[in-house]
């Protein structure tokens, strides 16, 4: 029986109609004897990862000491400059359509936009983007959002006028669209290039002890703003997290709410098979990535982007509408209509490291803790065998997470105990949105259920401070 599943469901991935049309609205209820098999397949998929973890883990000591060198960075060097030199060759039969600026696509939906740069203490370069109408005469708060995971500052404007940073900014808000480092608008330093093993020498505690700082703090100076609200999703979470615990109050004294959906604290009981099955082969995977393509998991590289945008964006969305929802849960609410659109943006690259710290937390609950190398590499950078763990009471400031049903990466029990780890003052407001999966805030068709709630949530907490 559950080889004739694969089989069927290998058939309608392949054979998926190359144009999606109004009768697939029903899509989820075809699939769903399907995919909830799948979904299902085996039980305690966290558990089982965490038993087997320490056999597949023998090379992370080794590769700390021994891929950082001049024969990965040629290895690397010679597969960067082919693959560029395929990506050019299809692109010139199936073109990929030039990235989105926030800069240059928020004037065609009426709004002003503006693009700045911070470099961060390491060397950074980051370029972020403010957002605003033209048709306010004030601005109710200023609202900055980071990216989510492999995504980018254009991300919430990808669903048109539909979009959370429009949403927002026809409700007068200012908005601020952030970067992080590695991602579109965040390829650049001051001494490294985006084609070094060292450029790609972070995971998310670099975002949270660097550039989300770097950031909160230009746009408080900018705005003149001491009360910003810091609306993400999934690894925005991380982020916030990690800049809590590193700098205690210093930046997130900017902040008077967060809002995240999905935020990636605890990570240890995912459902998602292909997810656990990364998370056993976390340490091949670095491995194959330094000798590759500089330790970058490389989803931008211009062979990798055409395959992508061409797949999703021009020959059969809907193949990978049903990819979404084998990944990160069986929803409807994937705007596959948009693919043609947002393929161009996403999906964004990222460092092989951020990929092996999130695959570390598999099957430990009520875990999070700073990426672990090994124990030698572990005592030089730590003074201790194991890794530091995040201190998530160090998080004071009001925060409302959004847990989605759906989905089966970021699940909701993972969500919920976050929450409840966080410092008192943080645990404003817990949410479950039934119908979302994890690529819902990107994606998302009714995009009321899920921006709605959060945006009504922000205006409650702005009616209770001046009532107060």
């Amino acid at each position: 029986m559950r080889t004739a599943t694969f089989a069927l469901l290998h058939l309608l991935l392949v054979l998926g109609p190359s144009r999606p049309s109004a009768a697939h609205p029903q899509s989820k209820l075809l699939l769903s004897p399907l995919l909830d098999p799948v979904e299902n397949l085996l039980p305690g998929l966290g558990s089982i990862v965490a038993s087997l973890s320490p056999y597949f883990s023998v090379l992370n000591p080794i590769l700390q000491s021994s891929l950082q060198n001049n024969l990965t960075q040629f290895s690397s060097d010679v597969v960067t400059s082919l693959t560029s030199v395929v990506g050019a060759l299809a692109n010139v039969s199936l073109p990929v359509p030039p990235i989105i600026r926030p800069d240059r696509e928020a004037p065609k939906f009426g709004f002003t936009s503006e693009a700045y740069n911070v470099t961060t203490s390491d060397g950074y370069i980051l370029e972020f983007f403010r957002l605003r109408s033209g048709n306010c005469t004030a601005y109710r708060a200023v609202v900055v959002l980071p990216p989510g995971i492999l995504s980018n500052a254009a991300s919430f404007i990808l669903l048109k006028e539909n979009s959370l940073a429009y949403r927002l900014a026809r409700r007068c808000y200012d908005v601020w669209l952030l970067t992080f480092r590695g991602y579109l608008f965040g390829r650049r330093h001051t001494t490294l290039s985006d084609t070094s093993a060292q450029f790609w020498d972070f995971y998310p505690y670099h975002w949270g002890a660097y550039d989300l700082p770097a950031q909160l703090e230009f746009v408080s100076n900018k705005t003149g703003s001491i009360r910003l609200r810091l609306i993400g999703v999934d690894q925005a979470g991380t982020a916030l997290l990690f800049m809590n615990h590193v700098h205690r109050q210093k930046f997130q004294g900017l902040l008077a709410g967060c809002y995240i959906m999905g935020p990636i604290g605890y990570f240890g009981r995912l459902r998602s098979l292909a997810f656990a099955t990364l998370a056993l082969l976390r340490d091949v995977i670095k491995a194959v990535g330094a000798i590759t393509l500089h330790n970058e998991l490389a989803f931008m590289n211009p062979a990798v982007h055409s395959v992508v945008y061409n797949l999703c964006g021009r020959i059969s969305p809907l193949t990978c509408f049903y990819l979404f929802q084998l990944l990160a849960g069986n929803t409807n609410e994937i705007n596959y209509r948009l693919f043609p659109y947002m393929f161009a943006n996403i999906l964004d690259s990222t460092s092989i490291d951020t990929l092996v710290y999130y695959n570390q937390q598999v099957g430990r609950v009520k875990y999070m803790a700073f990426l672990d190398y090994g124990t030698t590499e572990n005592l030089r950078r730590y003074n201790q065998s194991t890794p530091v763990n995040v201190d998530l009471t160090a998080t004071t400031v009001p925060c409302s997470f959004y847990a989605l049903k759906q989905g089966t990466v970021v699940v909701t029990e993972d969500v919920r105990d976050t929450f409840r780890a966080l410092a008192k003052t943080a645990q404003s407001h817990y949410e479950e949105l039934a119908n979302y999966s994890n690529v819902g805030p990107l994606f998302a068709v009714n995009t009321d259920g899920i921006y709605g709630r959060i945006i009504s949530r922000l205006e409650i907490d702005l009616l209770n401070e001046t009532t107060s």
